[in-house]
């Protein structure tokens, strides 16, 4: 704690809530939901000695978490355009995907497949 706030003092940071800081307030400004944060505490437990804790058990909660959770998107930011030679041309095929990998109650979409 004492490293922390000398961080603050000497401005290195911008206070208490800095992403970069291990504090559940600069986690939350990191972009962890609550619930991960919680699902953490519950796996590591409370103990009187100190310990270190692997940073991936805290991503891992928050994947589980988050997967639940978030819906799945699909995007092309960069579109390159490929010519499909052997398939016919003027011929679109829908293709059918799941909103949600994990849970087929979200329904499906529809992608099409064509040549172009």
């Amino acid at each position: 704690k004492r490293k922390l706030i000398r961080l603050g003092e000497e401005g290195h940071v911008r206070g208490w809530d800095d992403p970069r800081l291990p504090t559940i307030a600069g986690l939350r400004r990191r972009g962890y939901p609550p619930a991960a944060i919680q699902l953490f505490c519950d796996r590591t437990g409370i103990s009187k000695e100190d310990k270190n804790i692997d940073l991936a058990v805290l991503e891992d909660c928050a994947r589980e978490t988050l997967d639940a959770a978030a819906g799945r998107a699909m995007a092309v930011l960069d579109p390159l355009k490929v010519v499909v030679t052997n398939w016919p041309e003027g011929k679109t095929e829908p293709l059918d995907a799941p909103v949600h990998p994990k849970r087929p109650e979200l329904g499906s979409r529809t992608p099409r497949m064509s040549r172009v």
